[in-house]
């Protein structure tokens, strides 16, 4: 009985340390957890992605001689015609025309001989066109290259902008009511 009973401690001990001896990494506290570094290295990739598109951008300006400034947004514009009046402002419902081109001189839209009414701040345009028209007076134009995140962005418009493709626009303000 005696034998019995040293073989089972002697099993309660093993099975003990070999329970107790792990490969296994330390636990970590969830307050402690390594930091997850996937959303740092694609804000790194976007940052790349923006710097080139404003040498890109840069290089387009200076190779057409044009003098634009720049909004806070990274929106290149030029006023072109003055116009009269106020500024628009959001909700206001607005008449332009425009024609948009990628930097190739690709035409996407195109809207020199027809006119298009929208409503400001309701999403009708993309950010970058919205901008645009609203540093605008009535019969006021201008030049504008918009940067992509301001345009389409990493979707690009199917069939006609590609992803990360910033657009050269021209924009008239044709009306504008409240």
């Amino acid at each position: 009985m005696r034998d019995i009973w040293n073989i089972f401690i002697s099993l309660a001990v093993l099975f003990s340390v070999v329970a107790c001896h792990s490969n296994d990494a330390p636990q970590v506290p969830f307050n402690k957890l390594p930091k997850n570094t996937i959303n740092d290295d694609l804000m790194a990739l976007n940052a790349g992605f923006m710097e080139l598109e404003r040498e890109d951008i840069k290089h387009y300006i200076d190779s057409l001689g044009l003098q634009m400034d720049t909004t806070i947004s990274g929106l290149h514009y030029r006023i072109d015609e003055e116009g009269y009046g106020d500024s628009v402002a959001k909700f206001d419902e607005v008449t332009i025309r425009y024609t948009i081109t990628l930097l190739d001189g690709t035409t996407c839209d195109d809207l020199r001989e027809t006119v298009k009414m929208v409503r400001l701040g309701k999403g009708n345009l993309i950010k970058g066109l919205e901008e645009a028209v609203s540093m605008l007076k009535v019969s006021g134009s201008g030049t504008f290259i918009i940067p992509s995140y301001l345009a389409y962005g990493v979707s690009g418009k199917s069939g006609c902008v590609p992803p990360w493709n910033p657009l050269f626009c021209k924009v008239c303000l044709i009306e504008k009511r409240k």
